[in-house]
């Protein structure tokens, strides 16, 4: 079993939308793979059309439920433990401890976890047993100041590992500057997502964009970017 943590303390990076879609790619290519959406604003949750769960992120975290409680078999082909509101009251003090986390997860080749936007010590709790970390960002200054904060929670978390740093929401090549700037904090992982409609399409009808329209410029960004991230976690 292998962990992915996708995070930034930006919003509107893409970090839920590409969470959602390297889930999709990866249950393509094989593998079984769990969702925890760990946003209280339940981004993935909504996208998967699922509201208002009876058991939740904050039911299971909390040792309330079993995992087999709290897994919702996605119609993507991969399994989620659902998030909502309920979230925000989560006591991390008294969740079950990583060691716990890791052992019961043990059933799923590629675990994805999705982190809140903003600071949260539910992002360090997860980042600490991340086996890639993963910075979702666009190139506006907003996002990248998120992206260096995320970068300074994973390494309070005891991460060591590669911050793989993904540009989304592009509509123009990345230039020699930009990746120069950000080369001495992450490692840019290509291609980068290029911008579409279409995301927010696939969306509203639960959905991602991968089902949606498989042959799109964008699904094909993100079977990329999933390939590699497998790559990298020997997965593949």
């Amino acid at each position: 079993m292998k962990t992915l943590v996708v995070a930034n303390s930006a919003g509107g990076v893409g970090k839920s939308t590409s969470a959602h879609c390297i889930a999709v790619a990866a249950s393509e290519y094989g593998k079984k793979v769990l969702v925890i959406d760990a946003d209280p604003a339940a981004g993935i949750t909504f996208a998967c059309g699922i509201e208002n769960p009876r058991v939740s992120t904050k039911e299971f975290l909390s040792g309330q439920f079993s995992l087999e409680a709290a897994i919702i078999k996605s119609g993507e082909r991969f399994s989620i433990i659902a998030s909502s509101s309920r979230l925000l009251a989560l006591d991390i003090d008294h969740a079950i401890t990583a060691k716990k986390l890791v052992e019961l997860l043990n059933g799923f080749d590629l675990v994805i976890i999705d982190t809140p936007t903003g600071v949260s010590r539910i992002t360090n709790y997860f980042m600490a047993i991340a086996d890639l970390i993963l910075i979702s960002s666009t190139t506006e200054i907003l996002s990248l100041r998120g992206a260096l904060n995320s970068k300074d929670y994973a390494e309070g978390a005891g991460y060591g590992g590669e911050l793989l740093l993904l540009i989304t929401k592009t509509e123009q090549a990345l230039d020699n500057e930009f990746k120069s700037l950000i080369g001495d904090d992450f490692k840019l992982i290509e291609p980068t997502i290029r911008f579409s409609l279409q995301v927010s399409t696939a969306q509203s009808q639960a959905m991602s964009i991968l089902t949606l329209d498989a042959k799109s410029e964008v699904a094909a960004d993100y079977r990329e970017v999933t390939y590699s991230i497998l790559e990298k976690l020997e997965l593949i």
